[in-house]
């Protein structure tokens, strides 16, 4: 589908499911060529299928000027810059998956900076986030609560420590803060382990 064909278009509402679902594979549609697009009311959108991936830039990002309330970017080609845009343009997002994304500690700054809505940012697998993106963020957002921070090996385990009893309204996930909430959670329900070695 070209720009020419979707500026016929107009109004994508008496088109349906059909044409929004194409909104999500082709690169060249956005919000300011369907202004009436019925995608406005979804409240999750997925943009991780590869014609999409391989094209995402700040022109396409527009489609969150509306309620989409999740965004499952990962495994795309997102650049820092595409996350600031997402921070100031997503008024109701409040889930914002990034895993295994080319995104640096900016990408996580900006978010923390420019919204206040998005409560759980999973970062996972993001090989260049450091210390400082983790501290920034949670320093900064008044609205996050989850931060996945899943095989960011830049991001020291001692600063998540910190982390955790600095902002305990947050929920930090690595491999040992998992492991560690899975075990409180067994010694709640009764388990210990000379239960277990007697078994």
């Amino acid at each position: 589908m070209q720009p020419s064909e979707l500026k016929q278009i107009g109004r994508c509402t008496k088109y349906g499911a059909e044409i929004c679902h194409t909104f999500e594979l082709c690169s060249h549609i956005c919000r300011r060529l369907i202004p009436q697009c019925n995608m406005s009311h979804m409240e999750g959108l997925h943009l991780q299928t590869q014609p999409y991936k391989s094209c995402l830039s700040e022109g396409n990002i527009s489609v969150l000027d509306s309620q989409v309330q999740v965004l499952q970017m990962s495994l795309s080609l997102l650049c820092c810059r595409c996350v600031e845009i997402i921070a100031k343009e997503g008024r109701s997002l409040k889930e914002l998956y990034l895993v295994s994304c080319k995104i640096t500690d900016h990408a996580l700054i900006a978010i923390g900076q420019y919204s206040s809505t998005i409560e759980t940012v999973d970062a996972g697998w993001c090989k260049d986030i450091t210390d400082q993106g983790a501290m920034q963020i949670a320093e900064s957002s008044k609205s996050l609560r989850y931060l996945g921070l899943m095989r960011c090996d830049k991001v020291n385990e001692e600063t998540v420590e910190r982390l955790v009893v600095q902002y305990p309204h947050i929920v930090f996930s690595t491999v040992m803060q998992d492991c560690k909430r899975t075990l409180e959670r067994a010694y709640q329900m009764g388990w210990s382990p000379s239960a277990s070695n007697a078994l």
